[in-house]
């Protein structure tokens, strides 16, 4: 069993259904409303479980029903929560989702707690890295503690996964401790310094993500995510692009976060490369077919069979 270290994010996500996005000043009418768990950590830290890993989280929540609600989903599913710890004078954080009808998402986030996790925080757990195989990491908490992170990651020799959004500006160190990155094209287009990679061919991409590459001494891959037209995965030695599975979608909501998780916990049972990212493909398709982040995510058993079926 693989064992995966998660350290990042914990929100719960209030959600608008409507038929479209508002625009700007407009007051739309929306279908329905609910709040489910998200945040990026805490997503990939559920799929990770619900796809058969040993899963640990690192985060911070609020003093609150929304931080409760968070701890106990996830440890209904077996995610080790010991290093979840509620922090003082902040509330969980809150993403304010709309859902569109064609599935397509727009997101407002408020990191509340998520704010607080620190380089401190992250060193005293690190007996952790020490017995995993893998750690991911996202950018919903601060900079420092994904450092942080990475550096004890890189210490026990365990694979490092980044997923480097919300876009920001990052400091050198980080590139050269991270083994894969998993990123959108705007995503890709905003690290490469505007190189303009949003709907176009395999050879920009390639060329885009091979600047990324040589970021990092010991980078292993860069995976461009291109919602339903697939992705690429690109490597210093090759590069290849992945088919997407055709699924009727509903909502995007936690569609890459499975992905990543479904690829490290692969990555980690042994699996070559394109076996790895038709994994993750089939797990990042199937959360797109259920509304919210949590419920979303597929379990080991729905992902074989979508992989059996097709």
């Amino acid at each position: 069993m693989a064992v995966i270290v998660v350290v990042g994010s914990l929100n719960m996500d209030l959600v608008i259904r409507a038929p479209r996005h508002p625009l700007l000043g407009e007051t739309l009418m929306g279908h329905s409303f609910g709040t489910t768990g998200g945040g990026k950590g805490s997503n990939q830290a559920l799929a990770c479980a619900r796809l058969g890993a040993e899963s640990y989280m690192i985060g911070r929540v609020g003093n609150d029903d929304f931080g409760a609600r968070l701890r106990e989903t996830l440890m209904a599913a077996r995610v080790n929560c010991d290093h979840v710890e509620a922090a003082e004078g902040a509330g969980t954080g809150v993403a304010v989702i709309t859902v569109a009808d064609s599935g397509d998402n727009a997101i407002v986030l408020v990191p509340g707690a998520n704010a607080s996790l620190d380089a401190a925080a992250i060193e005293q757990v690190a007996p952790l890295f020490k017995k995993a195989d893998a750690a991911l990491f996202q950018l919903e908490i601060p900079l420092p503690a994904v450092e942080a992170g990475l550096t004890l990651a890189r210490k026990t020799g365990c694979h490092t996964v980044l997923t480097p959004a919300p876009a920001q500006k990052l400091p050198p160190s980080i590139w050269r401790m991270v083994d894969y990155l998993v990123l959108n094209e705007t995503e890709l287009s905003f690290y490469t310094e505007g190189m303009d990679t949003v709907g176009n061919g395999d050879q920009t991409v390639t060329e885009a993500a091979r600047t990324l590459l040589n970021r990092g001494a010991k980078s292993k891959g860069v995976v461009v995510t291109r919602g339903a037209r697939g992705g690429l995965v690109v490597t210093k030695r090759e590069a290849f692009p992945y088919m997407p599975f055709k699924v009727d979608a509903v909502d995007s909501t936690g569609a890459g976060d499975s992905f990543c998780a479904a690829m490290i916990v692969a990555l980690s049972e042994g699996m070559p490369l394109e076996q790895t990212v038709r994994f993750a493909s089939a797990a990042g398709a199937l959360a797109c077919t259920r509304f919210g982040a949590h419920p979303s995510l597929p379990w080991r058993h729905e992902v074989e069979a979508l992989l059996e079926a097709n």
